[in-house]
């Protein structure tokens, strides 16, 4: 957009005129010289004070292709105002550079040139990527392949869409018009715009569905539901059964169960209307409704757990256990799988507490208000004879001894385990009290409890085994949120 259009359109024509009466044998005849006066002294000032075109955001940098015609080039360093602008030019386009630096006006130190090759785009690639990388990873990045050779024009429009893809704000302007002059062979001066060129992969729906498929096969749910989203729209559809889907995958990873389950009960919904009947999707609604049961199941448990009324009584419930463990099992897996392994760690443990847990809760006892006297008495034993047996298991362990059992306001899982092994819990039993003790004392001595060691990827695996073996024995019912898959 040029505010100085209506003005320029009269000079235009003025300047059309002159050229029209000059005789193009002759090298410089009056009437051409008058049309360059024309153009140089009140055509292209004008047009470049009046280009009142900007970028969508502030950059950090620009990145321009300079050919043999500097004025694109001016209008949109000028419009993109980024903080550093780098000229990438051929030898034989290098004088245009310090057209540009002119016409500009600004600091050597803001304007940089950068030798690169006229046929080559993976040279340009190259020089662009050595100046990107020395850049803040989070530093708004612009580029404009309007002038240059082919070569040019596409070296950098890729490398600016594969940036993108690294996660790096990436944005492609070019210089366009609204009238090009076919008897000049150039654009009418005032019709100049700048214009942002959407990157394909963000804009094509198979693009956007390759991208959200691959994003919900590493388990990225959210950017999942967006590329299918996005594809959705593009092609008018009022719904995305993907996205939904992964609407739900994603809730989970971040225990919002609630949540969770309403897009599932939204997906099994849609799922039996035209026209989406006919989903590949449709054959799995076995599969989402037994996971959608199992969402249920935890919003009671946690629910019952974390009320002003609270109760164990669900928490003896081995289904709705299992569905618990399940969901956390997801959350630890998807974050390993991203390495995040110190989340996946403390996710882990907290399955394997919430195990004990359940065992307890299979004899009335609640971790959080530990009652041992209302213990021993429905066992019919002593609290002397209990704690007896509870410190034999920790010292055959190994472990250090134990404040006694009357003592304990709360009990922690290592508490827990050896309380059930006092009990004769057969699960509790059936593991090696050793690897129990280890995983304890490297919770003790990470940097999440009393020391400073980071939680490693065996430690995770040690999880997964003891949890693997004390879920087996305790004969909890084998269940799993795994992920719908996509045809």
């Amino acid at each position: 957009m040029n505010r100085n259009k209506e003005r320029l359109r009269e000079l235009w024509e003025k300047y059309k005129s002159l050229l029209g009466q000059s005789n193009p044998r002759v090298e410089l005849t009056p009437q051409a010289k008058e049309a360059q006066e024309l153009y140089k002294n009140q055509i292209w000032p004008l047009t470049k004070e009046g280009f009142t075109d900007k970028g969508i955001q502030d950059y950090a940098a620009s990145f321009h292709t300079v050919g043999t015609t500097p004025e694109p080039v001016i209008l949109s360093a000028k419009a993109l105002n980024a903080e550093k602008v780098y000229l990438l030019h051929t030898a034989d386009t290098e004088r245009q550079c310090k057209t540009i630096e002119t016409e500009l006006g600004w600091s050597v130190d803001r304007i940089k040139t950068v030798l690169v090759s006229r046929s080559d785009p993976e040279d340009i690639y190259r020089q662009v990527r050595q100046v990107v990388d020395g850049l803040s990873p989070g530093a708004a990045l612009a580029f404009d392949p309007t002038g240059g050779t082919k070569a040019m024009v596409a070296g950098l429009a890729m490398f600016a869409f594969s940036l993108a893809e690294e996660g790096r704000t990436s944005h492609v302007y070019y210089v366009d018009n609204e009238e090009y002059d076919d008897q000049l062979r150039r654009p009418v001066a005032g019709t100049e715009f700048l214009k942002r060129l959407e990157n394909p992969r963000e804009v094509i729906p198979d693009w956007l569905y390759y991208r959200a498929r691959e994003a919900y096969s590493q388990g990225d749910f959210s950017r999942a539901k967006q590329n299918f989203n996005h594809a959705a729209e593009r092609e008018g559809r009022a719904h995305s059964l993907e996205a939904v889907l992964s609407e739900a995958y994603e809730s989970i990873d971040t225990a919002q169960f609630v949540p969770a389950k309403t897009k599932l009960e939204e997906l099994l919904n849609l799922l039996q209307r035209h026209p989406y009947k006919q989903s590949p999707l449709a054959k799995y609604t076995d599969a989402m409704g037994a996971q959608k049961e199992g969402l249920e199941a935890i919003i009671q448990l946690t629910a019952t757990l974390s009320g002003k009324e609270r109760s164990i009584a669900l928490l003896a419930e081995p289904i709705m256990v299992a569905w618990t463990l399940a969901a956390l099992e997801f959350m630890a897996g998807r974050r390993l799988k991203a390495g995040r392994i110190a989340e996946a760690v403390l996710l882990r443990y907290r399955a394997l507490e919430l195990f004990f847990q359940h065992r307890l809760a299979h004899r009335n006892f609640d971790t959080a208000k530990p009652d041992f006297e209302k213990l021993c008495t429905e066992l019919n034993t002593t609290l002397e004879a209990l704690d007896e047996r509870y410190q034999d298991e920790r010292k055959a362990a190994g472990a250090k001894p134990d404040e006694g059992l009357e003592q304990k306001s709360a009990v922690d899982f290592t508490t827990a385990f050896f309380l059930l092994r006092a009990l004769g819990d057969k699960a509790a039993l059936a593991v090696n009290a050793n690897k129990i003790v280890g995983l304890a004392k490297a919770r003790n001595s990470s940097v999440f409890a009393h020391g400073f060691e980071p939680p490693n990827e065996n430690l995770a695996k040690n999880l997964a085994q003891a949890l693997e073996d004390l879920e087996r024995e305790g004969e909890l019912p084998k269940v799993v949120f795994e992920p719908i898959p996509l045809a």
